[in-house]
């Protein structure tokens, strides 16, 4: 009998402990691959287009992100103006969308949407300079995302040129942690 009350008193206490952090899962620690297998696009108010791709990782609580990638840059006519590569170097912020359904379809529940904001540095082909810039990708994935939300990139590059309108591509945040 004594032995049961223990069982008892053992179970009932590790649901106390557990029901609390069970709530904040969302604010612990999480970590997410990036894929851009395909470019992703923004486009600046001139009509020029950044495209984008890359892959790497971010975290949140703490935030961290390793990614890079490659970028071109054309007019609104289609010439190339510049390529070259860009690496992350901080992560701003994530916004997460949800994860396992994607316009109401379910898939994989390790797949997540959302929105990811990070500092990166630009480098353009057959140069030395460090461009500083903010790269957000969005994932349409989640049935918590805003329904004027297009998949895409924004690219801002202080002093140069903005990408503020995302205009498609195919990424994903899939959840390893």
């Amino acid at each position: 009998m004594r032995w049961r009350i223990s069982v008892a008193a053992f179970i009932a206490l590790v649901s106390f402990v557990c029901a609390p952090s069970a709530a904040l899962a969302g604010s612990g620690t999480q970590t997410f691959l990036l894929v851009m297998e395909q470019p992703n696009t923004g486009e600046a108010a001139n009509g020029d287009v950044a495209a984008v791709i890359g892959e790497g990782e971010f975290s949140i609580h703490p935030k961290s992100v390793e990614a890079e990638g490659t970028f071109t840059h054309t007019d609104s006519a289609g010439n190339v103006l510049v390529t070259g590569s860009w690496t992350a170097t901080r992560l701003l912020t994530y916004q997460s969308y949800g994860c396992g359904v994607v316009f109401g379809t379910p898939i994989p529940p390790d797949l997540c949407g959302g929105k990811v904001r990070m500092r990166v540095v630009l480098t353009p082909d057959g140069t030395d300079l460090q461009i500083p810039a903010v790269l957000t990708v969005f994932c349409v994935i989640g049935d918590k995302r805003p329904t004027s939300v297009e998949e895409g990139i924004r690219l801002v590059v202080p002093g140069h040129v903005n990408f503020n309108e995302a205009t498609g591509g195919e990424n994903v945040y899939i959840r390893i942690g």
